[in-house]
This record gives C-alpha cells, structure tokens and sequence, in this order.
C-alpha cells in the first residue's frame, strides 16, 4: 500500500483502496459503500435471515461492509465469522490488541487476503459487529479450490476462503444452520 500511495501521489493518479489509515478515509469508506450493494441485493433475495455468516477477509473492507448491513438488517442473530489465511491474521491480531497491529508471515496463495495491516475503518466495524475469527491454512484453501473445481465451480483460494473455513469444520456447524457464504471470486485463468 505504501508504494502504491507513493506511485499515486508521483504520477497524480487517484489511489482507490478499500485499506484506510490515518489521513486517507474517504476513499475507502466510498469503496467500502459499494460493497453494501451486495450485502443488500443478498438481504432482499433471502427469505430468512442466515443462522452463520461467513465472511473472508484481507484488510477487511468487503467483510465490514457486508457485517455492518447484516447487523442492521437482521440484529445480532447470525454469527458472523471472519476468515483469514494463517499467514496474514493481522484482523485477530488487531482486534485482540485493541488497536491496529501489523503482521509478518510468509506470502499465502490467497493474495488478496495476503494482507499483513488490517484497515482502520474496517477493523472497527469488524471488532463490534464479527462474533469470531478463524484462521485457514493453504492446504485447506487449496483443497476447497479443488472440491469446487470438482462440482464445476471455478475459484481462487480468496475467493473460496470461507467456504474452506466451513469445509474444514471451522467452526462447527449445527445441523440446522442457514450459513450465508459469499464465493467472491471467479477463476484467474481465462
């Protein structure tokens, strides 16, 4: 984010991000506006509200957003649970500490997840509305890729993340429960 902002300021071009820190809200915050498109076309098509809520998460801007309206919508009766890849877990680390906290691990596969320093206005939407935070490993990333890919539905290891976390048993689900999960991206290869 740091180069892009500099490469921004340098050439005159406008940065548009969905990561916000001080100084720089705006933008991400109109970013983060269109995202409730989704969460309120999800609110209108469903004819109960969901028991679970799984939502992935890099900076965190998508799954604020989408938390954000699901509470207005519906209360606090889903659970709302964000998932990141175990090599970037810079939300769990920030909302334990109460503040934002940058993180260090390897590059993972789910690279726009790969975020290492979570948005400031993302995060404190999260730290009220997410109930629980989980982590997934590359493998499982990976192996939901596949058993999509296997009943025809083409992804990337972000854009699965949640549903890895379900595949995995993270965390459990009751029988009965209505998951809402959103597969946020398309295949890479064209």
């Amino acid at each position: 984010m740091a180069e892009a902002e500099t490469a921004a300021a340098t050439e005159g071009w406008t940065l548009l991000s969905d990561s916000s820190w001080p100084g720089y809200t705006e933008t991400p915050f109109r970013v983060m506006e269109g995202y409730l498109q989704m969460a309120a076309e999800i609110v209108d098509q469903l004819e109960e509200a969901p028991t679970h809520i799984v939502l992935q998460a890099g900076v965190g801007g998508m799954a604020a957003a989408v938390a954000a309206f699901a509470r207005k919508s519906w209360g606090k009766t889903p659970i709302i649970i964000v998932v990141e890849p175990d090599a970037a877990t810079a939300l769990i680390a920030s909302v334990r500490a109460g503040k934002i906290v940058t993180t260090e691990g390897p590059v993972s596969a789910m690279g726009r997840l790969d975020c290492k320093t979570p948005s400031m206005i993302a995060l404190a939407g999260l730290a009220r509305d997410a109930d629980l935070f989980v982590t997934i490993s590359e493998l499982e990333a990976q192996n939901a890729v596949e058993r999509l890919a296997a009943k025809g539905i083409a992804t990337t290891p972000s854009g699965a993340a949640g549903l890895a976390a379900l595949f995995a048993g993270l965390p459990e689900m009751p029988r009965e429960a209505r998951v809402l999960c959103i597969l946020s991206e398309g295949s890479e290869v064209g």
